[in-house]
């Protein structure tokens, strides 16, 4: 069944979506060319569902089908005393892609914000990532930061 966006809901992660998210963490680690020790994300998904301030988990789906996920943190910022959320990962199944799930987390997202009174919302991709920079450039405001990394 085709899910368009309408049909797509999203919700906090349940224990229950334990085995696609697997399978969905395993396919974005790939696409960033990347893979962790299963402790990490072991750790990771422990985190989304346990007791860890902060933490952001949402499904994607539609007919009972999981078409994505997205983990954002939500932290405290200097400029403002209003909280900042980081999309940290994002990620829509590739058969998924272009019916509107990841649009749909996004703005689930911004609508919690919004209720919540946080300042903003934020997130990055890969400059390559022309698929979902398509998406990203309809909903937010491409800056003209350059991030470093220092590795610790």
């Amino acid at each position: 069944m085709s899910a368009t966006a309408a049909s797509i809901r999203t919700r906090p992660f349940v224990a229950a979506d334990r085995a696609a998210w697997d399978v969905m963490w395993v396919a974005y680690l790939a696409f960033y060319e990347t893979s962790l020790p299963p402790e990490t994300s072991e750790d990771t998904w422990a985190r989304f569902l346990g007791p860890a301030p902060n933490h952001i988990g949402l499904i994607a789906e539609s007919a009972g089908e999981v078409l994505g996920f997205a983990h954002a943190l939500l932290h405290a910022g200097t400029w403002n005393p209003k909280p900042v959320c980081y999309l940290e990962d994002l990620y829509v199944n590739e058969a998924a892609r272009g019916r509107g799930a990841g649009r749909a987390l996004i703005e689930a997202l911004a609508d919690r914000g919004r209720a919540e009174g946080w300042l903003r919302l934020y997130w990055q991709t890969d400059a390559a990532n022309t698929t979902a920079r398509a998406l990203y450039d309809k909903l937010g405001e491409a800056k003209n930061w350059v991030r470093y990394d220092l590795d610790l």
